[in-house]
């Protein structure tokens, strides 16, 4: 039984698209966060495995922290030039912050989360506690 709980405040507003017009929903590809930050999250006896997309991003972008049970994964561009510079024609790579949230469970040892980052892949390995793990009773012959 997976004990990871995704959870996104944005999943709340859904019904109010009936009452306001359909544009205002689609204001940015990234009000979603399905969309800013893809995860595929993985678990085995040991542990929990979530890789997340965050393509364009250095380990210096990334902050990843546990609060309240609640994994937290952000990920911010600066951006280069804030100011309007003459000449663009288009411009439409993200500049802000991203941001997704898990609710751990129990079974998982958050002090001991490695994260690594490669080719735009965040890998988080989560241990799960002792006390989750299965154990394996021999049975002996009387």
């Amino acid at each position: 039984m997976a004990m990871l709980v995704r959870w996104n405040p944005a999943y709340r507003a859904r019904p109010l698209q009936r009452y306001a017009p359909r544009h205002n929903w689609r204001m940015s590809p990234y009000w979603d966060t399905r969309v800013a930050m893809p995860l595929d999250i993985e678990e085995n006896e040991d542990n929990y495995v979530i890789q997340a997309s965050v393509p364009g991003f250095t380990p210096e972008d990334l902050k990843i922290e546990v609060e309240d049970g609640v994994l937290i994964i952000r990920a911010e561009h600066k951006g280069e030039d804030e100011e309007e510079r003459e000449g663009w024609h288009l411009r439409e790579r993200y500049v802000g912050t991203v941001e997704r949230r898990l609710r751990l469970g129990k079974d998982v040892n958050t002090e001991n989360i490695e994260a690594e980052l490669e080719h735009g892949v965040l890998t988080l390995t989560l241990s799960k506690v002792e006390e989750a793990k299965p154990k394996l009773i021999e049975v002996k012959a009387a």
